[in-house]
């Protein structure tokens, strides 16, 4: 479990045994969010494309963001997990950032998030079960892994991709003419470096 922002935090993933069509990822969302709604108010669900995230730390920053936007309202989306997505795809409008980091057909790997405002200061936190999620919804998952606190990049091509960030960029500070599991390190930097950028446009 992770703390951001007195915000306590838990990032779990699991990869689709098949890929989803588009009712299933209609009643994925449409499901999640109902489940959302019978938690306490100051608790946000959210799951997405694994490749959204250029690592933990990308993705702890984008959260980060995100909560931040909220509390010194700036904030563009109407809801925190909307945000997030923003800051994960460095896009300002939510119709085009949930192609790029949201559940679609072409998702083999999601990534599951539980936030909880803990300046409520609750008793305890109950951890929300994705694994029972996805079975109700008749989604086979594998690999389930709760409470990751490490991010494994599969295709940092798309990462790259959704977040618009080109490979000569990347040869700037490698210096290299190919990208190695080496240059993650500066590839996270460079997708935290985008995700910022949102808070200067606004």
């Amino acid at each position: 479990m992770q703390e951001i922002e007195q915000h306590k935090v838990i990032i779990s993933q699991a990869s689709l045994k098949k890929s989803l069509v588009k009712n299933e990822i209609d009643k994925l969302v449409t499901s999640l969010i109902s489940e959302e709604k019978k938690l306490a108010a100051n608790h946000t669900l959210l799951v997405f494309d694994a490749e959204a995230a250029a690592g933990i730390i990308h993705l702890k920053a984008c959260i980060r963001f995100a909560i931040k936007s909220f509390k010194d309202n700036t904030n563009i989306a109407k809801n925190l997990n909307a945000e997030i997505m923003l800051y994960l795809s460095g896009n300002r409008q939510i119709s085009k950032a949930f192609p790029k980091v949201g559940i679609t057909p072409l998702t083999k790997k999601m990534l599951m998030l539980q936030i909880v405002n803990v300046s409520t200061k609750l008793k305890e936190i109950k951890q929300f079960n994705f694994k029972v999620f996805f079975e109700k919804l008749g989604i086979e998952i594998q690999d389930c892994k709760m409470d990751n606190d490490e991010i494994k990049v599969d295709n940092i091509e798309k990462v790259l991709k959704n977040l618009e960030i080109s490979v000569e960029v990347i040869h700037r500070y490698t210096q290299s003419k190919s990208i190695s599991s080496t240059d993650f390190a500066i590839i996270e930097k460079l997708a935290i470096e985008k995700s910022a950028l949102l808070n200067l446009e606004k």
